[in-house]
């Protein structure tokens, strides 16, 4: 891959909320080629849940850059800490690395994380970690939970994070999002989104589904091979 081999797009809607508590950040190195992104929610319809989202967005996507997405999501956690901000936020952070033969993530939350691979397949990377996806991995029960699926287990300032990885050359083009998003778009809007060859477009499809009029901030940040 060649230091132009990706492009990124991103778009937001406030919904019915008081405040924009999403946030997303996206930096690369032209030397090396690597690009970073980070989508935070912050966890709370108030301004401080807005500063922790965008502290944690800015930190993580800096130090994913520089090194990892578990260390970039780590100084996130370490700066929030020392920033005296009570709120916190959900995470995902991904690294694209022309040295690397993976795409690597790592989240704490509700935000996610979908692949489209080269043979049109759409994949989730991440799972949620609320007390409803916890229900559904230890039973057999399925289908929305609503008392219990925005019950959030893991946070920026809470509990360890997960990483994973999916293999580079077979990624055409990767979603993150906050939940605004996922709850509103189906599976088929996001493979839809995920095709354009404009990723600005992508995401700006995929926010437009959340609404103006939605209930809750929706935010999408596509990322899309450019050959």
């Amino acid at each position: 891959m060649s230091p132009k081999s990706w492009c990124a797009g991103g778009a937001q809607r406030q919904g019915r909320r008081e405040v924009q508590a999403d946030v997303f950040a996206v930096a690369g190195n032209q030397a090396n080629g690597r690009i970073a992104a980070a989508v935070t929610d912050g966890i709370g319809d108030t301004t401080a849940a807005a500063a922790a989202a965008d502290l944690a967005a800015e930190e993580a996507v800096g130090a994913a850059l520089a090194a990892t997405p578990e260390l970039g999501c780590i100084r996130a956690r370490i700066q929030l800490a020392a920033s005296g901000i009570t709120a916190d936020a959900s995470i995902v952070t991904a690294l694209f690395d022309p040295a690397h033969s993976r795409v690597q993530f790592t989240w704490a939350g509700l935000c996610r994380a979908y692949v489209l691979t080269t043979d049109g397949e759409l994949r989730r990377a991440t799972y949620d970690h609320s007390f409803g996806e916890r229900i559904r991995r230890r039973t057999k029960q399925r289908g929305p939970l609503r008392l219990y699926d925005r019950k959030v287990t893991r946070t920026v300032a809470r509990h360890e994070f997960v990483t994973t990885s999916l293999p580079a050359h077979s990624t055409t083009a990767v979603l993150l999002c906050t939940d605004g998003v996922s709850q509103s778009a189906s599976e088929r809007t996001i493979a839809a989104a995920l095709l354009h060859d404009d990723p600005n477009q992508g995401a700006e499809l995929l926010a437009e589904a959340a609404g103006i009029n939605g209930p809750d901030n929706a935010t999408a940040v596509v990322l899309r091979r450019t050959h």
